[in-house]
């Protein structure tokens, strides 16, 4: 896939490529869907977390099971945030029946799994659950960038009724 920035690669490459970079590797991941200042600050604040930032972009399936459907499909999620600063890998993910990113952390055996300011320690997370944060030491760091003042969901709930009050209008 073509970039705007910030190299786009699937896991397994990502989990080839490991092995060669040096310096602390923080993973972050979510929908981004669409995209909106609360995002950003999480790349900015997950970035100074250590020298190398890996986005996970979860897949549609991941937002059909939280939203009831995509805004903007998996591709052109990705290659927005690969045009963003402060990003260096995005990945591409999804898997059928799975909406963690678990299979995710194993590849790319991340130093520190940034959560975003709305995500807090005291509700344990799918991916805490796996061996590979055990095996593999990733620390999981919350409230990483703003704290929730946008949310992509309230954005679409808010065209969605703007859309049936203007289709009353007319």
């Amino acid at each position: 896939m073509k970039s705007l920035g910030a190299k786009i690669i699937s896991l397994e490459q990502f989990a080839k490529l490991r092995p060669k970079l040096k310096g602390m590797i923080v993973m972050t991941s979510g929908g981004f869907d669409p995209i909106h200042p609360g995002h950003v600050s999480l790349f900015a604040a997950a970035r100074s977390l250590g020298d190398i930032l890996v986005v996970v972009v979860n897949g549609d399936n991941f937002l059909i099971a939280k939203k009831g459907k995509p805004f903007q499909d998996l591709k052109t999620r990705t290659l927005i945030i690969s045009g963003l600063r402060n990003v260096d890998f995005v990945i591409p993910f999804e898997i059928e029946k799975d909406i963690t990113v678990a299979k995710a952390l194993e590849f790319v055996r991340p130093h520190i799994f940034a959560n975003g300011g709305d995500r807090s320690s005291g509700k344990r997370l799918p991916e805490q659950e796996v061996s590979a944060s055990q095996r593999y030491g990733i620390k999981f760091v919350f409230k990483v960038g703003m704290s929730k003042k946008w949310s992509s969901s309230w954005f679409l709930q808010d065209w969605e009724n703007f859309k049936k009050r203007a289709s009353i209008v007319v």
